[in-house]
């Protein structure tokens, strides 16, 4: 008879649902859930929270404990942060978790919402940075205005098209 693998096992061996539960374990009790999806070879992390996540800690907190648990055949992780409330993520960014890559990501979209020039604690939580907020560099500020304002706009947009599309089927008696 087999025993049930325990959690930190079935996380080594890429179960994501496993990793995101090793993640809530650290992350809950400031607020933060996790939850993880397997797509081929990259685990897709998705960090929420109240309040906002700084995007280098996050991605700190994300490579240290993926590379100290080593995951079979998960190469790179794409990780989206989002505010609890919002639509849309605040940031997603894909890494790779080959050690030779450590401290590069690649960001797809990234609204930074603190300094991420600023020195990384590797060993800090992602929302340590909500303890000790820093100041959005001034190019920084226009972009994290700008961009939520036309993510509204683009929601407007297609709400009304809906909305359009269900009064002409009505009035067309379709």
């Amino acid at each position: 008879m087999m025993t049930p693998l325990s959690l930190l096992e079935r996380a080594k061996q890429g179960n994501a649902e496993a990793i995101a539960g090793l993640m809530n374990d650290v992350l809950r009790p400031q607020d933060v859930w996790v939850k993880a999806a397997l797509d081929a070879d990259c685990l897709q992390v998705m960090l929420k929270a109240s309040a906002d996540l700084n995007q280098a800690t996050c991605i700190a907190f994300l490579r240290r404990g993926l590379l100290n648990l080593q995951p079979a055949a998960i190469a790179q992780v794409r990780a989206y942060a989002w505010r609890t409330g919002d639509a849309f993520p605040v940031w997603i960014t894909t890494f790779s978790l080959e050690p030779s890559s450590e401290g590069h990501a690649h960001s797809i979209v990234s609204l930074p919402l603190a300094d991420l020039d600023s020195p990384v604690d590797g060993n800090a939580s992602p929302s340590a940075a909500m303890d000790h907020p820093s100041s959005p560099a001034p190019s920084q500020t226009a972009i994290a205005s700008t961009i939520p304002k036309r993510r509204f706009e683009l929601f407007k947009m297609g709400f009304v098209l809906v909305l359009v599309t269900m009064v002409y089927f009505v009035v067309a008696g379709v």
